[in-house]
């Protein structure tokens, strides 16, 4: 137990600009470097004291960090504080491999001008936050977008790469104003609806169906929040990755991570053990299906989207009443599965509604349901995959971006009129992206835009099922996604009645849903 009866008004004056609080036992720090932060925290695990008194320790005496300005200038103290917060982490962290200290050092970065592609790299980390620019609502630049170096000095690919890239931009401008037009048209002003409200909501809807022309080379904008421990990590895959861009990002993402936290990350490197795994097992990959009836890869799929429920537990039901049980008795796990396997149907009914009966709106389903998982293979449009990407909880199996199961035509532009336009920009697409994949299948993938279906797997346990359901298949959601999660819910429905049964799913269909 710590206290600070000690520290006199003097001290706590000297505190002020870094605790947002002197006398309550519980505070926020601010207006410090990260890895002082982080430093700071370190110091709990050996320390009797309370974190302001290892702060003040910090601020007046030099071996700890701060030097005789912080007195008069306690930020300018703060210099000496990071550096010797510096040597602290070399042996810590570094000597020692006390890692975790690191996850007390947070850092924000902006990464602007990053492909559609390299962004899903990116946000394939599960310990961070990250916003990403909508391609819902903000219409996209139709001349920034990101060309292989790769391709530089390859003639007669080059050139077509560029005229697939155009035809998908030059048919998403060109569109744009007819399909705004079309949804106005089709969408009087609603009651309690301003004029510039309406125009609002169906320029939104023209961004969302027309999203599925820009390619996955288009340039978008990407605000990260992560620990230092969760980034060196993300460095290191991200210089391990086949694609030339995202290894220049992975290092300027280090360089100016590097000023806020230069101990932390500083050997965060590309892994040479990721690029050669995945080198090597892709090889024996394509030597097992070369001669098999499944190295013709499908090439369409009768309905978008797919969901198939591939893997569950057969005995799920008792793993979560297990999990209930023994988390409120003092039971061995044995005797409460010998209780869990005799009890009768409306015994267990009782327990799974007293478990879940009264979760409220805002309540995170409880932790039992993380006992029993569920893995889907899923057919979607790209578009959609880069938002379903985003439960990072779930544990996620993409294949590469192509053009084999074809695409998808929202209703819209069909209704419209323009299918004939969409087509071609689609095959144009495809003419190139077939033109490429054989020498350069990594770089081809940036020609594909978001129409084209990607199938990938996602394995969850209940407790995320339980979010993911009730969030994608929310009115406000997109029409592809919302597809989805109903299907999701409707397989383990199918499946565990019991446990399907208090899933939040909206099973409804709604026209122009973010109005």
């Amino acid at each position: 137990m710590t206290d600070d009866k000690q520290l006199t008004p003097g001290d706590l004056e000297k505190l002020r600009p870094f605790v947002t609080d002197g006398t309550r036992p519980v505070y926020a720090l601010r207006n410090l470097p990260e890895e002082v932060v982080a430093v700071l925290f370190a110091y709990y695990s050996r320390s009797r004291e309370s974190l302001r008194e290892n702060l003040l320790k910090l601020i007046q005496e030099e071996d700890l960090g701060f030097d005789s300005r912080s007195e008069s200038d306690p930020e300018a103290g703060l210099l000496e504080a990071r550096e010797k917060a510096r040597a602290f982490h070399e042996k810590w962290v570094v000597g020692y491999g006390h890692s975790s200290v690191a996850e007390h050092a947070v850092v924000h970065v902006a990464i602007e001008d990053v492909s559609i592609l390299g962004s899903k790299v990116i946000e394939d980390a599960r310990l961070a936050s990250f916003t990403e620019k909508s391609t819902r609502y903000v219409p996209f630049d139709t001349r920034r977008f990101h060309t292989p170096e790769e391709l530089a000095g390859a003639g007669d690919r080059a050139r077509a790469f560029r005229a697939g890239i155009d035809a998908l931009m030059s048919a998403y401008g060109a569109l744009m104003e007819p399909m705004v037009g079309f949804f106005l048209e089709n969408h009087p002003v609603r009651e309690g609806q301003t004029e510039r409200g309406r125009q609002s909501a169906c320029r939104a809807q023209a961004c969302d169906v027309l999203r599925y022309l820009l390619p996955a080379a288009t340039h978008t904008n990407i605000g990260m929040t992560i620990n230092a421990r969760a980034l060196e990590g993300l460095l290191s895959k991200m210089m391990s990755s086949p694609l030339t861009e995202v290894q220049h990002y992975g290092t300027m993402i280090k360089e100016e991570a590097l000023k806020i936290v230069p101990t932390l990350i500083k050997y965060a490197e590309r892994s040479e053990y990721r690029v050669n795994t995945e080198m090597d097992v892709r090889g024996l990959a394509d030597g097992l299906f070369q001669n098999s009836a499944a190295a013709r890869p499908d090439k369409g799929t009768t309905r978008s989207p797919r969901v198939r429920l591939v893997r569950f537990d057969a005995d799920a039901e008792d793993r979560i009443l297990e999990a209930i049980l023994y988390a409120v008795t003092n039971r061995s796990l044995e005797e409460v599965q010998r209780v869990v396997a005799d009890l009768p149907a409306d015994a267990r009914k009782r327990l799974f509604d007293g478990y879940h009966s009264r979760r409220g709106r805002h309540d995170a389903p409880l932790r039992a349901l993380e006992e029993t998982r569920y893995t889907f293979e899923i057919v979607t449009d790209y578009g959609a995959y880069r938002d379903l990407q985003r439960h990072r909880m779930a544990a996620q199996y993409p294949q590469r971006l192509t053009v084999d199961l074809g695409f998808e035509c929202p209703p819209e532009i069909e209704a419209a009129g323009r299918r004939p336009d969409f087509v071609k920009a689609m095959d144009a697409a495809a003419d190139c992206y077939r033109l490429l994949e054989s020498d350069f299948p990594e770089e081809a993938q940036y020609v594909v835009p978001l129409a084209f279906r990607k199938r990938y797997m996602l394995s969850m346990n209940l407790r995320e099922l339980h979010h993911f359901v009730q969030l994608r298949s929310a009115r406000q959601g997109h029409a592809s996604y919302r597809g989805v999660a109903q299907e999701v819910y409707q397989e383990v429905l199918r499946v565990h009645p019991t446990l399907g049964a208090f899933l939040r799913v909206d099973l409804a269909d709604y026209a122009l849903s973010r109005s």
